[in-house]
């Protein structure tokens, strides 16, 4: 699979992406959910945000990927222009249509020729073993297939950022692990993976680093090994012991 991942995502200068939040404010009403939120991920590999619910990890996600525009604050990337971004979020939603058609919606609405759109699935469906999909009713798929569906969609645009949104929640345990080898053969062609999960294993399964929120707060962001041998603040340590966190 490496192989032909590489061949599908090669690209001469791939950068390593730099993400900014400048003093990033976000409110609903007279809720503050983001009070100039301060932080940046300069890696490569996976970034894995963690954090009990309501802290703000999908939140700022959405900030990522410019679905939700701050009060306040800008975000920053390394690149003169924005990265081109995929966002998988927890609920998944297709077209009225068959797999191919899905796939191809993305690239359509980008102008890509028909027969660039036909080389992008037909590669992807084949390194995924997707073929046999490919002219099913999406929604007719298993919960967990349009899961992989939803991964598969998001890097037919060849992104540089990659965000996902508790992609392996509540699917199959071969659907997971296949899920999380695309995620770990993508980080090393130097596509920036940021993932929200709640799951514990899996985070030392994926994680190259972890950025644990809580209220809106950033209360770490280290290397995995350091984060759950030695958590720096006790709701860190509270929720690797799966403790409630009020």
């Amino acid at each position: 699979m490496i192989d032909a991942l590489y061949k599908f995502f090669y690209k001469k200068t791939r950068k390593k992406q730099f993400i900014s939040f400048e003093e990033i404010t976000f409110k609903i009403n007279q809720d503050c959910f983001f009070n100039k939120l301060f932080f940046k991920i300069n890696s490569n590999g996976i970034t894995l945000i963690m954090g009990p619910n309501g802290a703000g990890k999908t939140l700022c996600m959405k900030i990522i990927a410019g679905l939700i525009q701050p009060l306040e604050g800008k975000i920053k990337f390394n690149e003169p222009k924005k990265p081109r971004i995929s966002y998988v979020s927890q609920e998944t939603v297709f077209l009225r249509r068959n797999v191919y058609d899905n796939l191809a919606y993305a690239l359509k609405i980008n102008k890509f020729s028909e027969s660039e759109i036909k080389y992008r699935i037909e590669s992807l469906v084949s390194i995924f073993n997707f073929k046999d999909f490919l002219y099913l009713s999406a929604r007719k798929l298993s919960f967990g297939q349009q899961q992989l569906l939803s991964v598969i969609r998001s890097l037919i645009i060849k992104p540089d950022i990659i965000l996902l949104d508790e992609p392996c929640s509540n699917i199959e345990p071969n659907l997971t692990k296949e899920i999380e080898n695309i995620l770990k053969k993508i980080s090393v062609l130097g596509i920036k993976v940021i993932l929200v999960t709640h799951d514990i294993l899996q985070a030392k399964r994926l994680a190259d680093d972890i950025l644990f929120i809580h209220k809106g707060v950033i209360l770490e962001q280290t290397k995995k090994e350091e984060f759950f041998k030695r958590p720096k603040s006790k709701f860190g340590a509270n929720y690797i012991k799966g403790k409630l966190i009020n």
